[in-house]
């Protein structure tokens, strides 16, 4: 036990340190997220999982210190969170659409099938991309479905948002309204595949 403590006293690495922090901060937060009703408590589930899946890299750290430095160890242990953070952010990536200011009731995302012309899209780190909107839409390449999460950043005036898939014309379509809109299916329907004609006829023509 005596060997344990001058181990982690004397041989401090960034896996050590951020163990410790992940204990001391995940351990009550998990514990209190069960208190909680209902889904609430899922959280402190996942808390929990998380510090446990912590736990076989602060044992491998400590046999690993025993044979490299602690400081030679700490920097593998950093390449290794940066290429963990880098993958993981590559299987999240986004396109944004800032909609803050946006003043219309709808907004549709149209994914192209090859006969529209593509919006604008800008890199934006690390692996997202944004776009800039035409009037009440933008168009993307349908190969973008499966590979980007769409990020809608909503307008301040509207009460949350709903989104329904759809499909007109043989053209995929993602549209966008207000939680509290007063516009029923049909309405939504009419109003996309005219969305789809105007930037069609008008501007990618």
């Amino acid at each position: 036990m005596q060997n344990f403590q001058q181990n982690l006293k004397n041989k401090p690495t960034l896996f050590l340190i951020i163990g410790i922090v992940v204990l001391i901060i995940g351990i009550p937060a998990g514990l209190y997220g069960l208190t909680l009703n209902g889904g609430a408590s899922l959280g402190g589930v996942l808390i929990l999982i998380g510090v446990i899946a912590f736990i076989p890299f602060l044992v491998i750290d400590r046999i690993l210190v025993n044979r490299i430095k602690p400081l030679k160890l700490s920097i593998y242990e950093f390449i290794l969170i940066v290429i963990f953070l880098i993958f993981n952010s590559s299987l999240k990536r986004k396109i944004v659409v800032d909609l803050t200011d946006y003043k219309n009731d709808y907004f549709v995302v149209v994914f192209n099938d090859g006969n529209l012309k593509n919006s604008e899209l800008n890199w934006s780190f690390p692996f997202n991309k944004k776009v800039k909107y035409n009037s009440k839409s933008i168009i993307i390449p349908a190969e973008f479905k499966d590979k980007y999460q769409i990020d809608i950043e909503i307008p301040k005036s509207w009460s949350g948002t709903r989104m329904n898939p759809d499909r007109i014309n043989d053209i995929g379509l993602k549209i966008y309204t207000s939680a509290n809109t007063k516009l029923n299916r049909t309405e939504i329907d009419s109003l996309a595949a005219k969305e789809i004609k105007t930037v069609g006829n008008t501007v990618y023509n």
